[in-house]
């Protein structure tokens, strides 16, 4: 059965829970805990010297006032994203399949949870993520397929390299970067075209490097007329060796 995305309201508890973990998170190319404090700004106010104990409790309070005052809000994107997203989900689903000859998840539902919160972080293992309010028709489809594309990556990636453990799939190792920086050669190819357009990025900094020849020249090998298994592997090792002669890795 081709799996579905469903957008759920996220409960104040996992919004409060995911706001800690964001606040404290500046691990690699992504400087979650910025995001965090420019969506949330009254938690710059914190003393610098404050305990965690007192951190925490300021979350909770932030998080909880801003949850109780708009939650609905979130019950209205929630019945929008469920709209928009229902109108493509089966041919990105099938796209998506048939371009990483992969099979189907092991699941019916992919769980999209709809909060309060600046980044929105994926779960690989119970097949779900999580996204923000006040996203347009076009950040919402570009959220989506972003995170979908990643449970069907490593399903197939799992299959190439499985001597790469789980942990690495997560940042900051390369397995977790390679994944993220794939999003824009993937998702431009001319068979999502029609689906979902072509203005899906990765984060910003991957375009940085060698002034962007590195997205360029992965963009060009999965235009080459191999096999899916042959560009992802050929991907891998020319990202691998260009990171680590630029120790990035």
């Amino acid at each position: 059965m081709v799996p579905k995305v469903i957008f759920k309201e996220m409960s104040k508890e996992e919004n409060i829970e995911l706001i800690k973990w964001a606040y404290f998170e500046n691990n690699g190319p992504l400087d979650v805990s910025y995001y965090t404090l420019e969506y949330y700004p009254e938690l710059k106010e914190i003393d610098k010297n404050a305990s965690q104990e007192e951190i925490l409790k300021k979350i909770e309070e932030v998080v909880a006032k801003d949850y109780k005052e708009d939650i609905e809000k979130i019950k209205k994107e929630v019945i929008r994203y469920n709209i928009i997203w229902s109108s493509i989900n089966d041919k990105y689903m099938n796209a998506i399949s048939k371009y990483l000859n992969v099979n189907y998840l092991e699941t019916n539902e992919i769980i999209a949870k709809v909060g309060f919160i600046p980044v929105f972080p994926r779960y690989l293992d119970e097949l779900s993520f999580s996204i923000g309010t006040n996203q347009d028709e076009n950040s919402l489809i570009e959220t989506t397929a972003h995170e979908v594309l990643h449970f069907f990556w490593f399903k197939k990636f799992k299959e190439l390299f499985p001597d790469i453990p789980r942990s690495e799939y997560e940042s900051p190792y390369f397995a977790w970067i390679y994944s993220e920086i794939v999003v824009d050669p993937i998702l431009k190819s001319l068979e999502f075209k029609d689906i979902i357009g072509m203005n899906i990025r990765s984060y910003d900094s991957f375009y940085e490097l060698e002034n962007g020849k590195v997205i360029a020249n992965l963009r060009e090998i999965y235009r080459e007329n191999i096999s899916i298994e042959e560009k992802i592997k050929k991907g891998y090792y020319y990202l691998k060796e260009n990171m680590e002669k630029n120790k990035k890795v």
